[in-house]
């Protein structure tokens, strides 16, 4: 299946949604799952880039921090979202993998069109 850059517009969308209304952790955790799974998507278009560079190039390390910062938030941030969290907490969960995946935008995914 192929998906699209307006997808992704749309997840971005209820990604800033979820932290302006503060929804129930039950609605934010499918914004959470469908952000790690994008970000899933992403790592490896951002991979290689990093290998595509020259090392210790300005973009080798620029692409090494966007791939590495990207994993730290996911694995703190959890594949699966904890549903015991309070609003808030859940809602800036959210906020953060939504900053790592418009990072990660830069990197199509495969099967990625652009409308």
């Amino acid at each position: 299946m192929s998906r699209t850059t307006a997808q992704v517009d749309g997840l971005l969308a209820a990604a800033g949604e979820a932290c302006r209304t503060l929804p129930a952790p039950e609605v934010t955790a499918e914004v959470h799952r469908r952000l790690v799974a994008e970000i899933r998507l992403r790592l490896p278009g951002a991979e290689r880039a990093v290998a595509a560079a020259p090392v210790r190039s300005r973009d080798w390390y620029r692409h090494l921090k966007v791939i590495d910062d990207a994993r730290a938030a996911w694995e703190a941030k959890g594949e699966e979202p904890d549903l015991r969290v309070g609003p808030m907490a859940a809602a800036l969960r959210v906020g953060e993998l939504a900053r790592h995946l418009r990072k990660l935008r830069a990197y199509p995914a495969e099967g990625e069109v652009g409308a």
